[in-house]
């Protein structure tokens, strides 16, 4: 999952692929529910909820239950097919069908932004940049939460075992800490579970989670990896370790990004 590795090339033509993946995924993993569970300890602490801003919003599994505790919610999806269907289920959001690195929201601010598992598909040498841009768009006292798979446990593993898997979760907390202050910024470890009594499910996790539409021809080690390594009684279980990076946008803080 290094995003600047040759390994990586992520293909977002076949949507009706993409969507039964990503469908897959949501069924057979418990991530949504702890994140929603995370996210809403940080809603909590927020002092107005007027403004919800998701870049990157999926298949919504996050941000249509979050978007009830807000009076609006905007998205930015970069995936037309993806977008449509929010169009249609969610008419009242105000939707940008683009990607985030392009988009002018002019003098909107946000109460909360969220951001998950976004920045593998950004370039990692304008991540701090990109980061920026979304504090910008914070309103005093805001918050903005990152998601990202962490570089250790059973999915790291994986990728390791087919890829290169580098991402640099850390690095990014740490330089968001000398930008912002350490008191502005709360990192957290979680993990959730992917388990399903299908090989074939797991494989098509497996897929989803490489990123990579070329993964396809290699669908036999990939079984075998799993039967291997993750095979339990009734099925199979991947463990997921991830990082919620949660930056607090205090009220004399302007932010640096360009628009």
């Amino acid at each position: 999952m290094n995003s600047s590795s040759p390994d990586i090339h992520i293909d977002a033509a076949d949507n009706a692929e993409y969507q039964r993946q990503l469908s897959l995924f949501s069924k057979c993993s418990t991530e949504n529910g702890i994140e929603l569970i995370k996210t809403g300890m940080v809603i909590e602490t927020l002092p107005r909820r007027e403004r919800f801003l998701d870049i990157g919003a999926g298949g919504g599994h996050l941000t249509i239950p979050i978007a009830q505790q807000f009076g609006m919610t905007t998205i930015v999806e970069p995936n037309p097919c993806q977008a449509e269907i929010f169009q249609r289920r969610c008419p009242d959001f105000r939707i940008y069908n683009n990607c985030w690195i392009d988009i002018d929201l002019g003098d909107k601010r946000f109460d909360l932004i969220l951001c998950s598992h976004v920045l593998y598909y950004i370039p990692e040498g304008i991540w701090m940049q990109t980061v920026e841009k979304m504090y910008r768009y914070l309103s005093p006292d805001g918050c903005l939460i990152i998601v990202m798979q962490s570089p250790l446990g059973e999915v790291a593993d994986f990728f390791n075992s087919f890829t290169t898997y580098d991402v640099p979760i850390l690095d990014l907390a740490r330089d968001v800490i000398d930008l912002y202050g350490d008191d502005a910024v709360l990192l957290q470890y979680f993990q959730n579970e992917i388990y399903s009594e299908s090989l074939d499910d797991v494989v098509e996790i497996g897929l989803f989670l490489l990123l990579d539409q070329r993964f396809d021809a290699r669908k036999s080690e990939i079984a075998e990896y799993f039967r291997m390594h993750h095979k339990v009684n009734g099925g199979y279980l991947i463990k997921q370790d991830e990082i919620l990076l949660v930056i607090r946008k205090s009220p004399g803080h302007i932010g640096t990004a360009e628009g």
